[in-house]
């Protein structure tokens, strides 16, 4: 007997997509690593075959997962849950992606550098797991049962995946650059350089302070928007954020504490944002929402500029460093007041 229905939500369906987004979108960051690391001469290399074998598993998982429900009885368009159907959008345009990326470099070379995270077909790649990956987060808000953090695990996947490739595409703007590995060369007045390294050391702070504005908007601006959605578990905050930023600070770390400085920002971030959540009620527009819109960035930011001072020293002096943490704050507190805005009956916006 055919089933009239959408199959119902399947909690292990969630992990397995979710994990598999999560997979291929920290392997683009795999193979931005072998870019700059290793001879990278042909499309068939290993580290194109780690996400595209993540592809390859989610591709299996849906597939088994829709011919079991179709045996079942349910129609073809029906043996996924209601909330994955756009999100398969994403399985034909990373296909076509993919194809496209091997004619890319078999006609155009491979690309090296900021050129390899504005390729068009990376960017399609990309944005085909955009559309898989926003599979469990939409799965998880449709979900009417009693909220724990085993049910809504699958969101916090989805949402890390996002945060990934947000760093993928914008990878020049992830790290500050404020420890000493990254100063400038020191400035020496009466010399023929003076103002070569005057203008270079101006343009890494303006550029510096421009990412903890940008790292600020998108730790928050992904908080804000879970906590307008949904009620989180404790742990999900630290979950998201330790697997989003993670293999981004694992590929560019190199020789310096990138990696250590982010796992301890992420998991600081992280228990705050959790242990907030637990303790009062943070809906939009109260004031404990618009405290945490300020306190989260503030939190992460802070923590990368002590762990940074103390792991590798900061070159940047008081004002600078003081100034970026404020405008953190400010990035979080200006988000959590567009959150907050609510339209009267008269019409204007309180």
């Amino acid at each position: 007997m055919q089933q009239e229905r959408a199959v119902p939500r399947s909690l292990g369906f969630d992990y397995a997509v979710g994990a598999c987004t999560v997979w291929i979108a920290s392997g683009f960051f795999l193979d931005a690593w072998a870019h700059g690391h290793v001879p990278v001469e042909s499309f068939f290399t290993p580290y194109h075959g780690v996400f595209y074998s993540g592809m390859l598993a989610i591709a299996v998982v849906i597939a088994v997962f829709a011919t079991r429900n179709r045996l079942r009885g349910y129609r073809w368009v029906d043996t996924v849950p209601r909330p994955y159907r756009l999100a398969l959008l994403g399985i034909p345009i990373f296909l076509l992606a993919g194809v496209g990326d091997m004619i890319w470099h078999a006609l155009l070379g491979i690309e090296e550098g900021v050129d390899a995270l504005l390729s068009p077909t990376h960017q399609a790649l990309g944005l085909g797991i955009f559309f898989l990956s926003s599979g469990p987060i939409r799965s998880v808000l449709a979900d009417r049962a009693p909220a724990t953090f085993v049910r809504q695990a699958p969101l916090a996947l989805g949402l890390a995946t996002w945060i990934i490739l947000v760093h993928f595409g914008t990878a020049y703007a992830f790290d500050p650059a404020a420890g000493h590995t990254n100063a400038p060369p020191p400035i020496a007045p009466f010399t023929r350089a003076y103002f070569t390294s005057l203008s270079i050391g101006y343009y890494k702070i303006a550029l510096g302070v421009l990412v903890v504005i940008f790292q600020s908007a998108v730790m928050a601006g992904v908080a804000l928007w879970l906590l307008a959605r949904t009620r989180p578990r404790p742990g999900l905050f630290t979950l998201m954020y330790l697997v989003g930023n993670v293999p981004a600070a694992a590929a560019f770390t190199n020789q310096t504490p990138l990696l250590a400085v982010t796992i301890a920002q992420s998991l600081c971030a992280g228990l705050l944002a959790d242990v907030w959540v637990a303790r009062g009620d943070t809906a939009p527009a109260t004031p404990s929402y618009t405290r945490f819109s300020l306190a989260l960035p503030m939190t992460y930011i802070g923590v990368y500029l002590i762990a940074t001072a103390f792991a590798d020293g900061i070159w940047w002096d008081w004002n600078v460093a003081l100034g970026a943490w404020l405008w953190s704050g400010v990035t979080g507190l200006g988000l959590g007041l567009l959150a907050s805005a609510r339209r009267t009956p008269e019409g204007p916006v309180r």
